[in-house]
């Protein structure tokens, strides 16, 4: 049974329930749903941190192959670049870079088909359409 605020207090002390444990109980359930809230919360899905990773994974093998790229090391970064896209083969920005590897290096088709397939991937990214005409 439920006191109410004006009911006498039941821990005896002669008080209505407002003026003596009515903010003392109020306090233990506020904790106590606290600590429920904590325990509620679930874990991330295993697909979605598996997702993170993925993701993660891709952005440091693509910034390592920027850099390589940047240090003119193209065979290198064109390596780099593939394992990209083996991870993420619509990843627009790793296929661009791969066609200026592929550029640089005197492979102007493959370069092409970089660029091509980066442009149906985002037609508006404006690096493929350069390096398309660079190519040509």
């Amino acid at each position: 049974m439920k006191v109410g605020r004006n009911d006498p207090c039941p821990c005896g002390s002669g008080k209505k329930y407002k003026k003596c444990c009515m903010e003392k109980d109020a306090d233990k359930a506020r904790v106590s749903t606290q600590k429920d809230d904590k325990r509620s919360i679930p874990d991330r899905p295993a697909e979605q941190n598996t997702a993170d990773k993925h993701s993660i994974q891709v952005e440091n093998a693509f910034r390592r192959a920027i850099n390589q790229l940047e240090n003119n090391e193209m065979e290198r970064a064109a390596r780099t670049f593939r394992s990209v896209l083996l991870l993420d083969p619509d990843h627009y920005e790793a296929l661009t870079g791969l066609g200026r590897c592929l550029n640089e290096l005197g492979m102007r088709e493959e370069a092409l088909k970089c660029f091509e397939k980066a442009l149906e991937i985002n037609p508006d990214y404006t690096q493929a359409r350069i390096g398309l005409e660079m190519s040509r």
